[in-house]
């Protein structure tokens, strides 16, 4: 039987455990990295049952256990700092990975069994038989299935499913560091616009990361100078440029013909929506496993979008905390003040 080839576009974790996923069942597989690719944070996030099931068969979860971070309890804080809920530490059995700590054991696990390409996004011409892919340069390459699995992917979406958006995506930027000072545990304080995390790293220090909504004129750091507690002495230790992802409608649909969008492409849920690792790696080996088990692409395809989307459902629905309300900005003292208690 001819080898089946498939175009995986994004380096991310959902690329790259797609990737994985099908090089185990003998596809020839070429990455492309488009330039643009956002980078990735090192906030650590728990895997949910779904990831880590399917890590483990995948043979990848010994690596992420090998390189997990500290488990800890998570403290919910208001705008003022005060405490509100305590999520105790996860199970043992979920280990707490960042973004940096999965790509480097997929790095490992695919070594140089896959090509890998480093240009901008081709155009894809979509049949029922496969997909043309035409480079910029106008070089032309045929794939059977083509994964759109990369944040930069939603240029693809709109060209692919341009009359399926179910409705505009949330549009927020993104800072997130490795800092020397040291935690205990894991903090969270989330408004409407703006969201903070703080987690402790195995090497001693923390990550932090803020995100908000973009105010026009605002230089980001100013988006939080209201706000008390940690925040100045956290804001103080991080620099740099923010990450603001390429944002467009969500897609009402994630198959089309012989591709597929995959993460957040797809399925973007937010700033810091840590189960999306965990649906990348879990919906990278449903990809593979529909692939395996239906002969036509197209089947296999829809077979497993109708299979994934409840999880992603699951994985939106984000609770409203006793912290969401935002604290007035145009007075003194606003950061202790109007916080839903």
């Amino acid at each position: 039987m001819p080898t089946r080839r498939a175009l995986v576009i994004g380096a991310g974790v959902g690329g790259l455990a797609t990737t994985y996923r099908l090089l185990r069942s003998d596809w020839d597989v070429v990455v492309l990295e488009p330039p643009a690719q956002p980078l990735p944070t090192g906030l650590p996030t728990t895997l949910t049952d779904f990831g880590v099931d399917a890590a483990r068969r995948l043979g990848l979860l010994p690596a992420l256990v090998r390189r997990r971070q500290p488990r800890c309890d998570l403290v919910e804080v208001d705008a003022t700092g005060l405490p509100l809920a305590v999520r105790p530490r996860p199970s043992a059995r979920n280990p707490a990975v960042t973004e940096h700590d999965v790509l480097a054991v997929l790095d490992d696990a695919i070594g140089g069994a896959a090509s890998r390409r480093r240009e901008d996004l081709p155009v894809l011409l979509a049949d029922d038989c496969g997909v043309t892919a035409v480079s910029p340069n106008g070089d032309t390459d045929w794939f059977d299935v083509v994964v759109g699995a990369d944040g930069a992917c939603a240029d693809i979406g709109d060209a692919v499913f341009p009359d399926t958006c179910d409705a505009p995506r949330p549009r927020w930027s993104t800072v997130s560091r490795p800092i020397g000072m040291a935690s205990s545990c894991a903090v969270s304080m989330d408004l409407v616009t703006r969201t903070i995390r703080l987690h402790p790293l195995r090497d001693g220090g923390s990550a932090v990361s803020f995100a908000w909504r973009d105010l026009p004129g605002v230089h980001w750091p100013e988006q939080f100078a209201d706000l008390g507690w940690l925040v100045p002495s956290l804001l103080s230790h991080v620099d740099g440029v923010p990450c603001a992802p390429v944002v467009r409608a969500w897609p009402g649909r994630w198959t089309h013909r012989q591709l597929a969008l995959l993460g957040d492409s797809a399925w973007h849920l937010g700033p810091h929506a840590g189960r999306g690792i965990s649906l990348s790696i879990g919906g990278a080996e449903l990809l593979g496993d529909a692939l395996d088990i239906f002969p036509d692409g197209a089947e296999a395809l829809s077979w497993w979008e109708r299979t994934v989307r409840p999880y992603v459902r699951r994985a939106r629905i984000r609770p409203r905390g006793l912290g969401d309300r935002e604290p007035k900005r145009d007075s003194p003292g606003a950061a202790s003040a109007d916080v839903k208690r």
